[in-house]
This record gives structure tokens, sequence and C-alpha cells, in this order.
């Protein structure tokens, strides 16, 4: 047996379930996900090792139209995860309109290996509707082929799953099998604090919140980890405290429970909220954070 490993970029605009389905397939959480747009900031690696292959996945920031020196490092962010990969899913949801993939699309052109057409969140369509979507998105590009899969049921991902592996070279594993993602274990945590944030103080808060863990301690029992919430407004900050410390009590919390079911050990969870002015602005914060711009 061909033993095949290879890199799969994840590509599409926000909110279409690019996460929700490398956590899927992964069968374990390594990005976080909302129904907000912009979730995912950088590209996450997510490695599934299967008897024939490993498959290297690439989640990548939601293509959109950037406003501010952060959204378009996002973008360009995931216009380098195109470089040196086997195949690239396109993925799309029911929501997409064709205008505006088809410029994304276009930015594929010089792309030479196989292209994918995935249209996710199968499981809130009749069939008649998936096969005239996946018509129209067909036109756009010359896929290499094309499925439609659920993210939440796992449909269709099995025979993607299988058409993927035809397609990648014959190679050893790049990552040692208990590998599941290349992250450190600070940045999960933040992204999972970050995720919580985003659940309960969107609609104050939207996109001017950045997690930096500032400690990661194990210390046997209990895993000590000492995060700053930044905002870019002192009201903002206010709203992320809550009355009383209610919010960021709350926030706290709900992080605490994922991050201890992650790891398998009682956490205590240090939260503090600092203001940075207009960080997404600011490219030498944005630097320090660790988004160069290179």
């Amino acid at each position: 047996m061909v033993f095949r490993s290879g890199f799969v970029t994840i590509w599409g605009q926000p909110n279409v379930g690019k996460s929700t389905f490398l956590n899927h397939v992964l069968e374990r959480k390594v990005a976080i996900v909302s129904s907000k747009p912009q979730t995912t900031r950088q590209v996450i690696k997510g490695i599934l090792n299967l008897s024939d292959a490993q498959i290297v996945f690439l989640d990548t920031p939601g293509l959109h139209s950037p406003r501010d020196e952060f959204s378009r490092w996002m973008v360009r962010e995931a216009e380098r995860a195109l470089v040196g990969v086997d195949v690239l899913l396109y993925m799309i949801a029911p929501h997409n309109r064709e205008e505006e993939d088809k410029k994304y699309l276009d930015n594929l052109r010089s792309f030479s290996n196989p292209v994918f057409l995935v249209l996710n969140k199968k499981d809130l369509l009749k069939e008649e509707e998936v096969q005239k979507i996946l018509s129209r998105f067909s036109h756009l590009f010359p896929f290499q082929g094309k499925a439609a899969v659920s993210s939440l049921t796992g449909e269709g991902i099995p025979e993607l799953l299988s058409e993927i592996v035809e397609l990648l070279p014959p190679g050893s594993p790049y990552y040692d099998v208990d590998v599941i993602s290349d992250a450190l274990e600070r940045d999960i945590a933040a992204e999972i604090i970050r995720e919580k944030i985003w659940w309960y103080a969107y609609q104050e808060v939207p996109y001017g919140v950045e997690v930096r863990v500032e400690e990661f301690k194990d210390r046997g029992e209990i895993l000590y980890i000492k995060a700053l919430i930044y905002v870019e407004r002192d009201s903002h900050k206010k709203i992320i405290i809550g009355k009383e410390g209610k919010m960021l009590k709350k926030i706290g919390e709900e992080a605490r429970k994922e991050i201890e079911f992650n790891w398998g050990k009682k956490v205590y969870l240090d939260l503090w909220v600092k203001v940075e002015k207009n960080w997404r602005k600011r490219p030498e914060v944005l630097g320090r954070w660790g988004y160069k711009f290179k």
C-alpha cells in the first residue's frame, strides 16, 4: 500500500464553516468557531492521520475586503496559505453569492494544483437545492471535483477525504502520528478565551479584542494560565469586565471549563483586561503580538 502525505488548504469567505469542518475531521477542537465573520485570524494547521495517508489541513481566515491594517494582514495570511500546498478546498455555503466568490476564484487562476468546490452545510438543504448550487458555482472555475458535505453531521466528508488522499503525492508523514496541530498550547488557550468573549460580548465589542497568554505553567495538578484581554477603548474594557465583574467571570468560567476538558486537568485562569487604543491600525503593536508584515 502506497502511503501518501500532503498539504490541503481550506479557502473561502467568512462563515462558510471552514473551522467547523476542520474540527469535525480531526474529531477534536483545534480552531475556534462562532457565527460571526472573521473568527479565524491566522492559518491553523490540523493534522489528520489515516492508515494510508497524512493530510495536513490549513484553516485560513475568511476572504474579505480589508478595512484596516489587521484585516489586510488576515487577507495576506490566507493568500500565503496557497503556497506549496497540494490540494485546495474552495468552501462555500448556501448563502454565498456567485459574484462575490468569482473575484476570489479569479485569484486562483495561477494555482496549478487541484481545486475542489466544497458546499458545506448540506444538512440545511434538499438534494435538488444542493445540485443547483454546485451547478451554478461550477461555471466560475475549472474545479477538479465538487462535493457537498455537512460539518455537523459528517455527511459527505468520508468520500471527500478519499478523493483528497488519491490526489496527494506518495511520501512519509510530515508530523508524528500523535500530533494534531502545530499550534502552541498557550495560543490554543488564548483562542478559547477569545471565542468565549465573542460568544458573550460580540454585539458590544465586535472585533477589537485580542487575547495574549502571558504565563502558561503546569504546576502538577493545576495548570496556571495568565491571560491579558486587549480592547481598543475604555468603554469596551467596562463591557468585558461587566457590572461587578460578572461578564469577565462568565467568560473565565466558560473558558476554564473548555481548557480543563482539553488538557484533562484543573485550570486556574487569571484574566486581566487592558486598553490598547486602535491596535488593529497600528503595525508596531501587531508586530509585537506576532502578526508580522512581510
